[in-house]
């Protein structure tokens, strides 16, 4: 009895001063596990905006006037927006909080042989008939079914969308709204017009993807996302406010909060959370937001 009494007041007697310690690993342990999870956060939403960023305006007309004349002058979204790209209050109510974005992607098929056409429709050839869902079920003039929009990177004139009015086989009937001829290589690929709502609602990412039905969660953690557009310089800043998973006693610093503009960091500064939150910035080129003066009338 009297060797155990001895041996745990030596354990305690050691272990005692590493207590401080101790507590100090198991801190920055729980603090990089939190920094990992938000890193992990921001990576997956920057790969969800990443292609719609680069292909964003590809085919399509930048200015407002003619992106809505080029879809028919319709009121419905994403047809009526101010153009390719741009931000408005989202649902959380915050400024610049919802990146509104139209942007192509490459289908399955091509053209099979080069199109001339004198009128604001042709008829022609596809080299395959189109993978399932590329095309909607039914067509007709300015169809407001997002999936029978498509576009030519060859076409001329340039930044031309084409609505897809019949598909008989592998023949293709596109016509467009600014009543104008137009000529498309021959092998030029098939790109679909895609658009997007990205914004921020009760902690997570969601989008609108506008050949789906309802709005998609995406990325749970995300606290707020911004936006701020420049057009004339073709870029589009992001900043994204992820959170860790451990919910402390008290409201936490913010990391790289020195990234973000006072106006947008300034909310979650005077609100505080509970959670570590970790702030990041990203600028994207817009390579393809072009404005083409032989669409002018």
């Amino acid at each position: 009895m009297p060797e155990i009494l001895v041996g745990i007041t030596l354990m305690l007697m050691i272990t005692f001063p590493l207590l401080p310690a101790l507590k100090a690993s198991a801190d920055k342990t729980v603090s990089y596990f939190d920094y990992m999870r938000a890193h992990v956060r921001t990576s997956r939403t920057k790969a969800i905006l990443k292609s719609p960023v680069f292909y964003c305006g590809l085919g399509m007309p930048v200015s407002p006037s003619k992106y809505k004349r080029s879809f028919g002058s319709q009121k419905f979204d994403p047809f009526r927006w101010e153009g390719p790209i741009g931000v408005c209050k989202g649902p959380s109510g915050l400024d610049k909080s919802e990146l509104r974005i139209s942007y192509s992607r490459k289908g399955s098929t091509k053209a099979a042989d080069a199109v001339e056409s004198n009128l604001d429709e042709a008829r022609f050839m596809l080299h395959k008939f189109p993978e399932p869902n590329e095309l909607g079920e039914s067509f007709s003039d300015n169809s407001p079914d997002i999936r029978n929009w498509v576009f030519f990177p060859s076409s001329v004139p340039p930044a031309t969308p084409f609505c897809v009015t019949g598909l008989s086989g592998k023949e293709i009937t596109v016509k467009n709204s600014m009543d104008a001829s137009f000529s498309i290589c021959r092998g030029d690929r098939v790109h679909h017009l895609r658009a997007l709502r990205v914004y921020v609602l009760n902690d997570c990412l969601y989008t609108k993807d506008f050949r789906s039905p309802g709005d998609q969660p995406r990325v749970p953690g995300i606290m707020d996302i911004r936006f701020d557009v420049d057009v004339p310089k073709k870029t589009v800043a992001v900043y994204i406010l992820a959170r860790g998973d451990k919910l402390y006693d008290s409201p936490q610093e913010i990391s790289g909060k020195e990234k973000w503009p006072e106006e947008y960091i300034g909310y979650w500064i005077e609100r505080g959370s509970r959670y570590r939150l970790f702030a990041s910035k990203t600028v994207w080129h817009l390579p393809n937001l072009k404005e083409y003066e032989l669409l002018c009338e």
